[in-house]
């Protein structure tokens, strides 16, 4: 169907002559039309080759074609090719001014003369605007060709590299270290190259308008003007009986592609040193041979190529270990046939933004750049796998996404704003497999001006690090668009993590977490842990599951990372794990997470880095979350003995129980039934308030219950129970200390946990409607809380008000309802040790609920 298609081009206007004349009886089937299978028409004109020679402007261009082998035979005969030649004057010049720095066409070697003639020259007829057409995947697209596989050959490129033309580091420099002393026959891309074109028709469907081509290309356009790179066309679409003839203004030499380009270039060296630590090198048999037989030689023809992202599933070995995707580039600028994911080659092209060395040097020195210089003191020092994501912002994968009327909405392969324009654009260069700007300025990725940059390129935060590339964190600390606070534990203080499910069991551990060299994953040495004195004993093993580990350090990541910033003058922020920081600041910044808060423990702000989207602390240990429930706090706190009484109070049988361990939802003891997922406030009337309402008959005691003999009247008094103790737990936690809320008159109102049934929304203070939550409402001051509930008893009186209790300090208390993947006795001791039916490393943390539980001078009431 393609050749078909193709010769069509050629044969149409046959085929229209012929239609026409006899449709007015001009020509006799018998006597002429069956003479053009024996002869040509006159009017059809002269082979590509007559043409050239008959005509008196192209006799350089004949010269070639005769000194290369076959191919005055191949343009002379029938046939189908599309040829761009100079004219004589465009040689004439030629010779004046070249990058090959001849003088005169006898200085021309044959190689050289081959590579002029097959560069220009494509299989298959095409006129101008047909070349804008092609077919991809069985449909034909019109209007999106941009370029052409020409009849370039690879063995006419063939070079020799020596010493420091061959890479000097990366992952495969010690194959490159082979060859540096005696050098390498070596080939750029061993795949033909092709030619890059801009016509109207393609202009058109791709929206490059005259200025984009300015910029692209350096040259001026009008309407219907067609060039080829950046040569104009000065004559198009001569018809010769084998195909077409383009004449070009000047004389088009093959061209580089990106990355070949960028080695050449004189003042991007500094990124050309980078761009080839990712070059890899092969021996090409097929291409040794084929140059061996055409230069009687026995030589051995290597391929330069670049580690770049394959597919799905396929992965690169270097001495048989593989290659991880983070040491890889996107694509391969040095593959001349480099075709865009779902495209075909004709269609689209990458493209590569080129910092000069000034302004690789201005990054370096002064800009955000001087945090790598800090850390890695040269460029030569920065790893392979940081400064990929350096070289990947700048390699984009579509020539169509990159054209200067779509900088300002042009991103990278992350989804990430690129902040350029066409001030930036030093100067270009159109390659065969893609377009090259040079910029005077460098764009570096989010990773490097983030808060996660102070991770990336710590020597001491190993270990987090890990934690962020393995719970695939990086695009959330890189987003730009919201501000954190990033508290990252240095490696050396990473020593006691105090585990949950190890808690709650016989032999309580801690685990320091630490970064395997050899391996390069997160290990953790486990230490026995006393409960009661908070010291940290000897190490009892050591934990490899990497599984286990990344589920715990998530959990870490979670409650280290603040939405928003921290110093602006509040005690209390939550983290995005749903956890609580107390932060402090008497001149010294402090942090604490609850755990720390109950045990009076500081954590120490050791540096502090401004980043573009907040701050990163580095910190002298991990923040511990609580490792107390709210049932574990209110068991064990006698002064909330009367209200735990009736929390614990419930049958087991019944629906309206509040302390439970869930299938599925098992926790370090039991958790409440209806957290979810959220941060709550409790609020714990005193044991005296509790014994008030009972004696004031509108709160019965268990006993009383129990005795109820009428299965319904117990079941609804069992219900008024759980509705009366529900109404203490709120929505959002609020803190004594934390921002002013509300006024006395208008105050802040959150959710109860307990359903409005039957109330008229007048008749309740915050008019709540039926079946929708009663509310609490909150006045914080900034030294107290006061409380407004729902109860209206009537019209004019005022509502019903408790106060949070400082005097006994029992406020602010921090807890946390975790749920784990199975009941903590099922699992071994953190040692190996006991007899649970599954190894401790398969615990898993999957989500908990966090509280604030405060002690109140009155019980909470909505009737």
């Amino acid at each position: 169907m393609k050749n078909n298609f193709r010769e069509w081009q050629v044969g149409k206007a046959i085929l229209f002559v012929l239609i026409i004349l006899t449709s007015f009886g001009v020509i006799s089937c018998k006597d002429d039309v069956f003479r053009y299978d024996e002869e040509e028409p006159e009017w059809l004109g002269a082979s590509i080759y007559d043409y050239l020679k008959s005509n008196g402007n192209f006799q350089t261009y004949v010269k070639l074609i005769e000194d290369t082998k076959d191919y005055k035979e191949i343009l002379s005969r029938t046939g189908s090719k599309t040829l761009f030649v100079a004219d004589d004057d465009a040689f004439e010049r030629f010779f004046q001014n070249n990058d090959w720095g001849v003088t005169s066409y006898e200085d021309l070697t044959l190689t050289e003369k081959n590579m002029i003639l097959k560069f220009g020259m494509i299989d298959n007829a095409y006129l101008i605007e047909t070349l804008s057409n092609f077919n991809y995947s069985g449909t034909l697209q019109y209007g999106s060709a941009l370029r052409r596989t020409t009849a370039n050959d690879p063995v006419d490129s063939v070079g020799f590299d020596i010493g420091n033309d061959l890479p000097i580091q990366g992952p495969w420099v010690s194959y490159w270290d082979r060859y540096r002393t005696n050098g390498m026959k070596i080939v750029k891309d061993n795949q033909s190259a092709p030619i890059v074109y801009f016509f109207e028709k393609m202009l058109k469907t791709k929206g490059i308008t005259n200025s984009d081509f300015k910029v692209i290309t350096g040259q001026e356009r009008s309407t219907h003007d067609a060039h080829v790179f950046d040569i104009p066309v000065v004559e198009r679409d001569i018809i010769c009986k084998n195909g077409y003839v383009h004449v070009l203004q000047d004389v088009m030499l093959p061209r580089d592609n990106m990355a070949e380009h960028v080695h050449h270039y004189a003042n991007s060296t500094t990124f050309s040193k980078l761009l080839d630590r990712y070059s890899f090198g092969w021996y090409d048999e097929d291409l040794s041979e084929t140059y061996n037989l055409k230069h009687n030689t026995d030589d051995s023809i290597f391929v330069k190529g670049y580690l770049y992202k394959y597919p799905e599933g396929s992965s690169w070995f270097i001495n048989g270990n593989e290659i991880g995707e983070e040491y890889l580039l996107n694509f391969n600028p040095g593959s001349n046939r480099y075709i865009a994911e779902n495209t075909g080659l004709q269609a689209d092209m990458g493209t590569l933004l080129v910092p000069t060395d000034a302004a690789m040097d201005d990054y370096w020195e002064n800009g955000t750049g001087r945090i790598l210089k800090e850390r890695y003191i040269t460029w030569e020092e920065v790893p392979d796998d940081i400064l990929a994501l350096l070289m990947n912002r700048h390699l984009r994968l579509s020539f169509n996404g990159s054209i200067p009327s779509q900088f300002e909405d042009m991103k990278d392969t992350e989804n990430s704003k690129i902040e350029i324009s066409d001030a930036d654009i030093e100067s270009t260069y159109v390659g065969v497999n893609g377009l090259v700007y040079h910029t005077n300025k460098v764009f570096p990725p989010d990773d490097y001006v983030s808060v996660y940059a102070p991770v990336l390129f710590g020597k001491k935060t190993k270990v987090f690090n890990w934690a962020v590339r393995q719970n695939e964190f990086r695009l959330y600390l890189n987003s730009l668009e919201n501000t954190y606070s990033f508290f990252v534990p240095s490696d050396e203080y990473f020593s006691r993590y105090i585990d949950p499910i190890a808690y709650s069991k016989d032999v309580p551990g801690a685990l320091k977490y630490w970064y395997n060299e050899t391996t390069g994953a997160v290990n953790a040495t486990v230490y026995s842990y006393d409960i009661s004195t908070g010291v940290i004993g000897d190490s009892l093993s050591v934990i490899t599951n990497t599984d286990f580990i990344s589920n715990r350090l998530l959990d870490l990541l979670d409650n280290h990372i603040v939405i928003g910033n921290v110093e602006t003058g509040d005690n209390f922020y939550f983290t995005k794990g749903n956890n609580v920081l107390k932060v402090s600041d008497d001149g010294n910044l402090k942090v604490q997470g609850g755990f720390d808060v109950a045990n009076n423990l500081d954590v120490n702000i050791l540096d502090v880095y401004g980043q573009n989207n907040g701050n990163t602390y580095l910190i002298d240990k991990p923040l511990q979350t609580p490792v107390r429930s709210v049932y574990k706090v209110l068991s064990e706190t006698p002064e909330f003995s009367k209200f735990f009484e009736l929390l614990n109070g419930f049958p087991s049988t019944s629906t309206s129980v509040v302390f439970v361990r869930k299938t599925n939802y098992f926790g370090i003891d039991y958790n409440i039934r209806f957290f979810n997922t959220f941060n709550y406030t409790v609020y714990v009337p005193t044991n005296e308030a509790i014994q008030a309402a009972i004696d004031a008959g509108e709160l019965n005691t268990w006993d009383v219950i129990d005795a109820i003999e009428d299965i319904t009247e117990k079941q609804n008094e069992i219900e008024k129970m759980e509705r009366f103790l529900r109404y203490h737990f709120q929505d959002n936690s609020v803190f004594v200390g934390g921002p002013e809320i509300g006024t006395a008159t208008t105050p802040y109102t959150y959710q109860s946990s307990t359903i409005n049934l039957d109330k008229a929304p007048g008749d309740t203070y915050f008019g709540t409607y039926i079946n929708k939550y009663f509310k609490i409402g909150v006045y914080q001051d900034g030294q107290d809380i006061y409380l407004t509930t729902d109860w209206k008893p009537g019209v004019d009186e005022d509502p019903y008000t408790a106060k949070v209790l400082k005097t006994s300090g029992l406020y602010n208390i921090l807890v946390r309802d975790y749920v784990f993947n199975n009941n903590p006795s099922n699992f071994r001791e953190i040692d190996g040790s006991g007899s649970g039916s599954s190894a401790f490393n398969s615990s898993r943390i999957i989500t908990s609920s966090t509280a604030v539980i405060h002690q109140i001078d009155k019980v909470l009431k909505f009737e």
